[in-house]
């Protein structure tokens, strides 16, 4: 009866494998790569290795992650860490002017409120702050809607880019332009015809900053910017007439 070969053949070096092993060894190589890529934290990377060098018999070495980081500072905790940080120092304006005085230095949130826009907004004519009969009748609507109460009334104006060359000596700038437009507004709405509590009102001037048309060229397609918007808070005219800060004197 023949003699069996020897697997691997006789004569061949002791670490020579077979191709079977081989495959098998490749086969084991990919398990770990996709183990390893499911590995989250470096205590479960160092269970794996310790398993490993059980397996092929090693002693030291191979237990760590080739980092000088430490590899369970993830980057969401690096970013959390520097907006501690951040938090932590004090914050420093780059101004030559000098600050506040004192020991008791403090920013106020002063009522803000909620608002809610009357009625839509009421336009103008090119270049005008003058009230049309139509914006008249739209004012005495809005007057109604407020009528009887006592809440903070703001009257917004505003004014359109393509108004800067037709103020026609009248104005200053937009800015002149649009809080006359907010005055004249308040001033029909205190007026004897309209008959509001002109203690409510403020008025602000926005100029052209916040158009509700944009990139149209053209003074018709910009008509919608020449308006006055009249806001009512629901905070009411005591919040701010009366004091609500006590001083003691020292």
């Amino acid at each position: 009866m023949a003699k069996k070969k020897k697997c691997p053949p006789e004569g061949a070096p002791e670490w020579m494998v077979t191709y079977g092993d081989m495959v098998t060894l490749l086969l084991c190589f990919f398990v770990l790569i996709v183990a390893f890529s499911e590995v989250k934290k470096e205590d479960e990377f160092q269970a794996v290795v310790e398993e490993i060098k059980k397996a092929f018999g090693m002693k030291g070495g191979g237990g760590r992650l080739p980092t000088d980081d430490d590899p369970e500072l993830t980057l969401i905790q690096r970013l959390e860490a520097l907006n501690l940080q951040k938090q932590r120092e004090p914050n420093e304006s780059n101004t030559d002017d000098p600050g506040m005085e004192g020991k008791e230095q403090e920013t106020q949130i002063i009522r803000p409120g909620l608002l809610m826009v009357l009625g839509g907004p009421i336009y103008f004519e090119q270049g005008s702050a003058e009230l049309s009969s139509q914006a008249r009748e739209q004012l005495k609507t809005i007057a109604d809607l407020t009528r009887g109460n006592n809440n903070l009334v703001e009257v917004r104006g505003h004014a359109s880019s393509m108004e800067a060359d037709d103020l026609s000596g009248r104005y200053e700038d937009l800015w002149d332009l649009s809080s006359a437009r907010a005055k004249v507004v308040m001033q029909y709405l205190t007026s004897d015809e309209v008959g509001l509590n002109g203690n409510r009102f403020r008025i602000t001037g926005n100029a052209d900053r916040e158009p509700v048309v944009q990139r149209k060229y053209s003074a018709e397609e910009k008509a919608p910017n020449r308006r006055v918007e009249v806001v009512v808070s629901e905070n009411v005219v005591r919040d701010f007439t009366e004091p609500h800060v006590s001083f003691s004197s020292r």
